[in-house]
């Protein structure tokens, strides 16, 4: 809704001293012609304006209640249950007839004011509106000499401070702190309510008014709403502001001395600051306008510019004696005119039944995806955060990814992409905590370079060429022959008489070398390889200390783990005891109240809160331990991998020692074993090929391949000679 100016009625006392020469009223076009003759006693200059014309929104003269409440009241009692804030207030001089307006007379049910009509009619939209949850509540607060006095608590106005204070909350609306607010179930409770406080307003006497209320007062009716068959969390607010201001007054007419004197003029003066803030906001070049100058505007400061619907009821005495007072009441009452409001519906959300909403929709979301994935044949995807066991599937995955293991790894949803990212964090922190404690001489595996030197071949001084050596320069005259070392000369072959088989000739014994089962020389008991578990113990000695270290102090602290794990287990245990036997005693306890408590569940007593207490710690103990237990779990995981490592690692280094030292001892040793058959030309290959592999390994496959180029021409030769 846009901005709307304030709306004013002029209601006119019934009176039977009317004066017609002064008023004429004009009910069809709301507005009103006065004349005020000059004053004679000014002198024959006199300037003096003699008629006004005020136009005003309506006019109402000689109208009822029902009337008055029909068109100043209902639209805007109406708006309240649609959740827009309304304001009625009567404003004019003493003795115009304001609280008879706003209040109503003695005489029965017909003559009750607007605010019995207001609450009458809220109860009504309230019951035909069953789709809504409405809650009614209600204040009333009295501005006595720019004091706040609660007319609604069991405290009497005498005894009260009257201190309270006007505060704005979050979203800019007013709100008196302190004040009273009750609910009405019903609109019989609501009026009694209603006129319990109005029995504690100041009321005085003087001469134009026998029962003149000494203060400005306020009634006002909040409106909760919730809708029954819609969303819940979305909660409409409003309140009806029912103003009944006090009557200015000239102390001249009224005589009043001593209280009432004072009295008058704290009215007058909140009248005045009245009046400034509704001419501030009628000029649109004013920035400041002085709500907080009095209490009164302070308080209305949302009827007034503010998000409201406003109606002003002026009430006029249009009697002659009264032209001066009637004449600045209508003055006002087009100054008020000009304010502008605007109203908005006040809807705000309940962030618990926000959550609550929320929660059911992620709900019902997730059932609905479970049901999309199984028709798509993907049942298996998880959406949840990961259990432990589900997160160390997924961190075998990753690792194995990383090793290369495996070249991908099949994304089923977005949660398993924000875990495997934690993973891979893990990991990259693992790695990054072990180099950064691989210096400081810590049990971390040694560098590749330590685990390659450490394969039992003493190198030490490779860098200095020996005496003699082949391909030693000598003297800048070209690379010398040196000498071999020794135990570069291959194997022989036992052929029983010499080198007949490499050159051809005759043996001492006659005649040739015929085909047979041939086994290479024996070896002396030296030349056999030495057992394999004596020499793994003392290359673990030696060149495999260092992997034995890091896989004992891995066991060490595996054993350690497995003790803390079994230490947290064995404690989780126990706290789920504790809660349980904490789950009986307050279960007792709170069955120990009885039926006749029912009332008040939410008061409870020490002993029950105790109970409570220590079952609430006990949970927390219990989740602290699980929480170690898991923790110490994938600590014992990761070292149980560890030590794999290490393993892996210790058999691999020795194979390759021991490979390298007596492998070819392992070949002999198999030959003889399968006992092959061999003839002379087949011996002399094998045994050509284990001295070029231990001289030169690189020359062995050359070798090789011109040997069998060789025999490929000789069989090709052979094949030539058959056919002619």
């Amino acid at each position: 809704m846009g901005r709307t100016n304030v709306r004013v009625a002029v209601r006119a006392r019934p009176t039977a001293s009317f004066a017609g020469e002064n008023f004429q009223f004009n009910e069809a076009a709301d507005s009103i012609d006065m004349r005020l003759p000059k004053d004679e006693s000014a002198g024959l200059v006199n300037n003096q304006q003699e008629s006004w014309h005020f136009k005003v929104d309506k006019v109402l003269s000689n109208a009822s209640q029902e009337q008055v409440f029909e068109l100043c009241a209902g639209d805007v009692v109406r708006s309240v249950m649609d959740g827009y804030n309304g304001t009625v207030m009567a404003y004019g001089q003493t003795g115009a007839g304001k609280t008879h307006t706003m209040t109503g007379g003695h005489m029965g049910f017909a003559d009750r004011g607007l605010v019995p009509r207001a609450i009458s009619l809220i109860y009504a939209e309230a019951a035909a509106r069953p789709e809504n949850n409405i809650t009614i509540k209600l204040s009333y607060v009295e501005i006595y000499n720019e004091l706040m006095f609660d007319l609604l608590t069991d405290v009497g106005v005498s005894d009260q401070s009257g201190d309270l204070n006007i505060v704005e909350d979050s979203r800019g609306n007013i709100q008196v702190r302190g004040l009273s607010t009750l609910v009405g179930g019903t609109e019989e409770e609501a009026l009694h309510i209603f006129f319990q406080g109005d029995t504690n307003r100041h009321v005085a006497e003087h001469a134009l008014n026998k029962g003149s209320t000494r203060s400005h007062v306020v009634f006002t009716i909040y409106v909760e709403s919730r809708s029954r068959v819609e969303s819940s969390e979305k909660v409409i607010y409003s309140k009806l502001h029912l103003v009944d201001l006090a009557g200015s007054e000239r102390v001249k007419k009224t005589g009043s001395d001593g209280v009432m004197l004072k009295e008058a003029t704290f009215i007058n003066k909140s009248l005045t600051f009245l009046e400034q803030v509704v001419v501030a906001l009628g000029n649109k070049h004013r920035d400041h306008i002085p709500y907080r100058q009095s209490k009164l505007t302070h308080m209305l400061k949302d009827s007034l510019g503010g998000n409201c619907k406003t109606t002003m009821i002026a009430n006029i005495w249009p009697e002659a004696k009264m032209l001066e007072e009637t004449a600045s009441t209508l003055r006002f009452a087009t100054r008020m005119m000009k304010v502008a409001n605007e109203a908005s519906v006040n809807v705000h959300l309940d962030p618990q039944l926000l959550i609550r909403k929320y929660e059911r929709q992620i709900k019902d979301l997730k059932q609905e995806l479970a049901m999309h994935d199984t028709l798509a044949g993907r049942s298996r995807v998880q959406y949840e955060d990961y259990a432990p066991d589900e997160q160390r599937e997924l961190e075998a995955k990753v690792q194995q990814y990383l090793e290369g293991e495996i070249s991908e790894i099949e994304v089923t949803s977005l949660r398993m992409v924000y875990e495997a990212f934690i993973c891979f964090r893990k990991l990259y922190q693992g790695v990054r905590t072990e180099l950064a404690n691989r210096p400081a001489g810590g049990y971390s595996l040694p560098p590749q370079e330590k685990a390659e030197g450490a394969t039992g071949y003493e190198v030490g001084g490779a860098a200095e060429q020996q005496e003699g050596e082949v391909g030693e320069d000598e003297d800048g005259k070209g690379i010398a022959v040196g000498v071999a070392p020794s135990g570069s000369r291959p194997p022989q072959e036992d052929r029983g008489g010499g080198g007949a088989g490499e050159r051809g000739d005759d043996a001492e014994g006659g005649g040739g070398v015929e085909a047979r089962t041939v086994r290479p020389a024996r070896m002396g008991e030296d030349e056999k390889p030495p057992d394999k578990q004596a020499v793994f113990a003392e290359w673990k000695a030696r060149e495999g200390q260092a992997y034995e270290d890091a896989f004992e102090k891995n066991r060490t602290e595996l054993k350690n783990k497995r003790a803390d794990m079994r230490d947290a287990l064995i404690s989780a245990n126990n706290k789920k005891k504790e809660i349980d036997s904490a789950k009986e005693s307050l279960a007792r306890k709170q069955a120990e109240k009885g039926p006749d408590t029912r009332g008040d569940e939410d008061m409870i007593d020490e002993e029950e809160y105790a109970l409570i207490k220590v079952l609430k710690e006990t949970k927390q103990q219990y989740r602290d331990a699980f929480e170690k237990h898991s923790r110490v779990k994938m600590e014992v995981i990761q070292i149980e991998h560890l030590m794999q490592q290490c393993k892996q690692r210790l058999v691999q280094g020795f194979e390759e020692f021991y490979e390298q030292k007596y492998g070819h001892l392992l070949k002999q040793e198999a030959r003889e074993e399968e006992g092959e058959r061999y003839d002379p030309q087949e011996m002399f290959d094998l045994l050509e090929a284990d001295r070029l592999e231990t001289q030169h390994p690189d020359a062995l496959a050359y070798h090789k391949a011109r040997k069998n180029a060789a025999r490929d021409v000789r069989q090709k030769k052979g094949v030539t000679r058959g056919g002619h």
